[in-house]
């Protein structure tokens, strides 16, 4: 949560300057911040399901790599190919 609050307001002018639409940036920092999240040296939600579940956290890691592979391959696809993470938006706009 840090990471939007401090990387948004620097960003996103320069996101606007550089004419990218502000939806597609919300949608690429949200994504970033998702692999983040699960990801060490953060990785909150891996402490809170090893903790709760009491699942060591190399086993849960194990579990969560195929969730890491998709949620890369679906940023790098946002990243080349906007249209797929604005379609959504687009059509609740229309």
């Amino acid at each position: 949560m840090a990471f939007l609050i401090l990387a948004t307001p620097i960003f996103l002018p320069l996101v606007l300057k550089l004419g990218y639409d502000p939806v597609w940036f919300g949608v690429i920092v949200c994504v970033i911040t998702m692999i983040g999240i699960i990801l060490p040296p953060m990785a909150i939600n891996v402490f809170v399901v090893a903790g709760v579940t009491k699942v060591p956290i190399g086993t849960i890691y194990k579990g969560i790599y195929p969730f890491i592979v998709g949620m890369y391959i679906c940023l790098f696809l946002f990243l080349f190919f906007p249209q797929i993470a604005l379609w959504l938006p687009n059509l609740i706009m229309k």
